[in-house]
């Protein structure tokens, strides 16, 4: 029973160390950036506008495409409108009505009768034309025939797609520099951090050593004390390091668009990105490589579209109509769905529906006359636009050949650094290594030796950098130039 236990025990173990192992991924350089360009939330967004100026597009062909509606009124009349009686008209006198009527009552009786006995009996009396309930119904298909505000947001259509396609060439090339600068700074730390442990596992062996020389009271209690002290400055500065690596790996997880809560490992080293730097590539400057470039000319045509839109306000339009419908009034609302029988004297029925129709097609045509000077007013300020969107573009065009030099010369300073460094990391590696030789033999002081140590550390720390800030320099003139 309990090795069965126990074998239960090892498969869980074993389970939850692969579940464990599965949540840590590796990225190289190449697959952060990959990541980055599908989980990043400005990429995805980016993406996103693609998506919106493909609709967008749609909406504004469409409205050149037949148009169809349906319509469903119902109204009660609950106070029906009412006119005159028809006696009350007739009393006018001055009405060809009455002139014809007074005519035949002068020589007919029953007319003159049947007049009087309508004018007691109507004197109040007040009819309407309308009945309390109605029901119409009726369908619509319009069509553009002409408007040039439609021909030419038809032309700005391929560039608006464009714009959002260049967007997001934009937003990922962003993506791109954020995560490999993100990518930099993270492996450095990771390489302090480890440098910083190497150098502390050397002083402890040299401590160990050391306490065993003193207490065969070859050496003085001061000589030990300064390699502790190394060993606690060294350990001080482990634990800052490891703070700096956790930031610097957070911040490359949140510009990947990872959740921070995951486990990462860079696969790339130091060496094996600044190996991976081409510093001999051809350097010459194109400003028509940039995006920002494309996407400025693109939104100079598009002011351009936008001042012939404007324009052509002055333009008639012209929109072809054919609708047609059914309408019905009752005198109650359920009679509005039946059919009644009507009865002739001939012995002749009719069935009746409430319902009647009508259609109608025809055109209306809008022609602009005056507008007391808006129309003008819109299309000055189209044109202040353009001719801003065209500043701007020569203000880039001067920008971008400055940033270009500021980050060669920021590269070329870079590469001086890194050697310089260098070689203060081999000089001072010898020196350290000479000074612990002495202080072993008991030829050299324990100041001698701290300090050269500090030399080494800091110097190494300093290569460290170096190199980072010739790969964010590389980096830098890689954006300057519009690589990708």
């Amino acid at each position: 029973m309990k090795s069965v236990l126990y074998l239960v025990l090892l498969l869980f173990v074993a389970a939850s160390t692969k579940a464990q192992d599965n949540s840590v991924q590796a990225f190289s350089l190449k697959e952060a950036v990959d990541f980055a360009l599908k989980n990043n939330n400005d990429a995805k967004n980016a993406a996103l506008g693609i998506d919106e100026a493909k609709a967008r597009n749609l909406e504004i062909v469409s409205t050149g495409l037949p148009q169809i509606s349906a319509s469903l009124d119902y109204n009660y009349n609950f106070k029906t409108p009412l006119i005159p009686s028809l006696s009350k008209i007739f009393s006018d006198t001055s009405s060809a009505t009455s002139k014809v009527f007074s005519y035949m009552a002068q020589t007919d009786t029953n007319v003159r009768n049947l007049l009087y006995q309508s004018s007691v009996e109507g004197k109040d009396q007040k009819i309407s034309f309308v009945l309390p309930h109605s029901l119409s119904a009726g369908l619509q298909v319009s069509q553009l025939i002409f408007d040039a505000r439609y021909l030419f947001g038809i032309k700005a259509t391929k560039d608006l797609l464009k714009t959002s396609r260049l967007s997001k060439e934009m937003s990922d090339q962003e993506v791109r520099y954020s995560v490999t600068k993100a990518y930099y700074q993270a492996q450095a730390a990771q390489s302090s951090k480890g440098l910083l442990s190497e150098n502390l596992k050397l002083i402890q062996k040299l401590l160990f050593e050391t306490r065993k020389i003193y207490e065969e009271g070859l050496i003085e209690e001061l000589d030990v004390n300064r390699l502790e002290l190394i060993e606690s400055n060294l350990q001080s500065q482990i634990n800052l390091h490891n703070q700096l690596a956790e930031v610097a790996l957070s911040n490359l997880k949140f510009q990947m668009g990872m959740p921070l809560t995951n486990t990462i490992i860079l696969k790339d080293n130091m060496d094996e990105l600044r190996s991976s730097l081409n510093l001999v590539a051809d350097n010459k400057f194109d400003v028509t490589q940039r995006v920002e470039y494309s996407l400025l000319d693109v939104a100079i045509r598009l002011k351009g579209y936008d001042i012939a839109q404007k324009k052509s306000y002055y333009y008639p339009s012209l929109v072809g109509f054919l609708s047609y419908g059914w309408a019905a009034q009752t005198e109650k609302f359920a009679d509005i769905f039946k059919t009644t029988t009507d009865y002739y004297p001939d012995g002749d029925t009719r069935k009746r529906s409430p319902w009647f129709d009508q259609g109608m097609v025809g055109f209306s045509l809008k022609i602009p006359i005056f507008d007391s000077g808006q129309k003008l007013a819109q299309v000055r300020q189209a044109k202040i636009e353009q001719q801003k969107s065209k500043n701007d573009f020569e203000h880039f065009k001067e920008g971008a050949d400055l940033q270009f030099r500021v980050a060669q010369s920021s590269l070329n300073s870079a590469i001086a650094d890194e050697a310089n460094t260098q070689k203060s990391v081999a000089l001072s590696e010898k020196i350290f290594n000479k000074n612990q030789i002495k202080f072993k033999e008991g030829v050299g002081s324990s100041f001698e030796l701290v300090q050269s140590e500090q030399d080494f550390v800091t110097n190494q720390l300093k290569k460290i950098q170096s190199t980072v800030n010739l790969l964010n320099a590389k980096a830098d003139l890689d954006k300057a130039m519009g690589i990708k």
